[in-house]
């Protein structure tokens, strides 16, 4: 057994080495990729959405009341680090300045993990797109949780990456930081919740039987993620007003509702918890579905104009007459329609999912200028009125922010995302093949890219709609990845095939991480 103090060894067998990155090649690719980061750089000004009036309340009451406190049905961890900004005496633009700093780290650190899994310039290639993706770039300045979500998430893909091509102890150091990231990013959106269950899975694949030192570090890292996540997720969070009350239940009736009204279980539900109002029940929930048929295709409905029906929770929640009440009947009313029609649950899941992967790469944020909900500024200037930060509403009178690069070419980048999201798909049938000819050295780390990405849409699939684009927008940096360590495989495979079996002999006897099974 060699010890830690030798030259580190990739799992999959390639020596991990620096490889090619002092090369022409590499060196151009860096550059360039700095060019595209400091290009796309812009004022920060914070644009305002209609989410962000909700993540300014919940910031200021985690404020008052010194613990997770949400309003508006959103998750804690944004507010968090928005209170925690405040309380430090910085502003709306200083929020704007940390994230585009993250978004530049995120990039550096996607960049670095590209060239030690593949040790070839042509990996940076998908980095440089995805630093220039204008779905990506516009949430640097807009007051949301997208894109710190979007950090956490590919920075626990980006540890469980290195894991593999280092050291035992850092390999350890690195699945205990892919862990914890994973945890935030859980807090920062329940979209996430299954992604710190999927990196705690793979890193114990990853490390296998350890010393029991470096097995306690990762222990360590669970318990702490478990603390985080019960302290900072939406487990932990303090309900405010009744929209975060309802939320996760309503979300899920709403947006199975044309399971809940296929249903005889769950119609008995609804007249149960409605009683004399379950005709008017029934008649509201029949209005709602018919609204608006062709805005989710996918969905086939457009499950919001349930959602923000509240006269339809005065009808649920019958006798008791309290928002508690009308929660408890939600989910009575979901999980009878899901125990009595599972399989349509399922192929709801199956086409979301499927239809997440034709669009991996969605052609999002696509405007010259990114787009700014005027009715929402009002509130949130009225709320940092309120809470004696009339100071800083000159953040919010900025013009419009030009995206840039990629954007000002809306048609051209249209078809090449959808053309990066069907090199998407057919990365993801070589993976299968490849994985049934048991060839480690992609498998291994596509597989855990693959992974980590349905992990991070899955949840939506389940509970909403990826009709909603944004929701796929954070998981693009991971097809980036996906698609350097394709092109790079694909490539020697094919360089492999030309040169003959002399070639692929060559590399067995070399270690190489790709030589064939």
């Amino acid at each position: 057994m060699r010890s830690d103090r030798e030259a580190p060894t990739c799992i999959t067998g390639r020596p991990a080495s620096l490889g090619g990155v002092g090369s022409p090649w590499s060196m151009l690719a860096w550059a360039v990729l700095l060019v595209a980061i400091v290009v796309s750089f812009r004022p920060a000004v914070p644009v305002v959405w209609g989410d962000t009036p909700s993540f300014v309340k919940s910031a200021f009451r985690t404020l008052e009341t010194a613990r997770p406190t949400v309003a508006g049905g959103r998750d804690p961890g944004y507010p968090t680090f928005l209170a925690v900004t405040f309380a430090f005496g910085g502003g709306l633009r200083m929020i704007v300045c940390l994230q585009q700093a993250a978004w530049a780290v995120l990039m550096l650190a996607l960049a670095a993990t590209a060239q030690l899994a593949t040790r070839n310039a042509g990996g940076l290639v998908p980095i440089i797109l995805v630093a220039t993706y204008p779905g990506l770039l516009l949430f640097r300045n807009v007051l949301t949780a997208e894109l710190l979500f979007a950090v956490f998430l590919n920075l626990a893909v980006a540890g469980l990456l290195v894991a593999i091509c280092v050291g035992k102890t850092a390999r350890c150091c690195a699945i205990a930081a892919a862990v914890l990231c994973a945890a935030v990013a859980a807090c920062l959106r329940s979209q996430g919740l299954l992604i710190p269950i999927a990196a705690v899975l793979l890193g114990a694949l990853i490390v296998g039987r350890d010393t029991s030192v470096r097995l306690a570090v990762i222990a360590m890292s669970v318990a702490a993620a478990l603390a985080l996540l019960a302290a900072g997720s939406r487990f932990g969070a303090s309900n405010s007003d009744q929209a975060s009350a309802l939320f996760v239940p309503k979300t899920l009736f709403c947006n199975h509702l044309n399971i809940v009204l296929a249903s005889d279980a769950a119609r008995r539900e609804i007249v149960s918890a409605a009683g004399d109002r379950a005709d008017a029940a029934m008649t509201r929930l029949a209005a709602d579905f018919a609204v608006e048929p062709g805005r989710w295709p996918v969905l086939g409905f457009f499950g919001d104009a349930c959602l923000f029906d509240t006269a339809l929770d005065r009808d649920v929640a019958g006798d008791n007459g309290n928002v508690i009440g009308a929660a408890a009947a939600y989910w009575r009313i979901f999980l009878a329609a899901v125990r009595d029609r599972p399989l349509a649950y399922a192929g709801k899941f199956v086409r979301q999912m499927a239809y997440g992967a034709s669009v991996a790469w969605p052609p999002y944020g696509l405007d010259p200028a990114i787009p700014v909900s005027t009715d929402d500024v009002p509130h949130v200037s009225d709320i940092m009125t309120r809470h004696g930060r009339a100071s800083q509403l000159i953040d919010l009178q900025g013009g419009p922010i030009r995206i840039g690069l990629l954007s000002d070419f809306p048609s051209v980048s249209a078809y090449l995302f959808r053309a990066l999201s069907t090199v998407f798909v057919i990365a993801v049938i070589f993976w299968t093949v490849t994985a049934v000819r048991r060839r480690p050295g992609f498998v291994t780390p596509a597989g855990i890219v693959i992974v980590m990405w349905a992990a991070s849409i899955a949840t939506a699939a389940a509970a909403h709609t990826l009709d909603v684009s944004r929701y796929l927008i954070p998981a693009v940096p991971m097809v980036g990845l996906l698609l350097s360590l394709f092109a790079v495989e694909l490539a020697e495979t094919i360089v492999a095939g030309h040169a003959g079996p002399s070639a692929t002999t060559k590399r067995r006897r070399r270690g190489d991480w790709r030589a064939s099974a």
